[in-house]
């Protein structure tokens, strides 16, 4: 579980760089992007 943890956290810090240009966003739909993008690199 943890190795998922640290992933998740690299495409959470880099939707949080997103955020950070696009003020607009919620907290629940960068977690949610983060989440589908770690998503779709795990199926690669």
């Amino acid at each position: 579980m943890r190795i998922i943890t640290v992933k998740i956290d690299e495409y959470l810090y880099e939707e949080l760089q997103l955020h950070s240009i696009n003020q607009h966003r919620s907290m629940s739909s960068i977690i949610r992007d983060a989440l589908m993008r770690y998503l779709e690199a795990e199926e690669e």
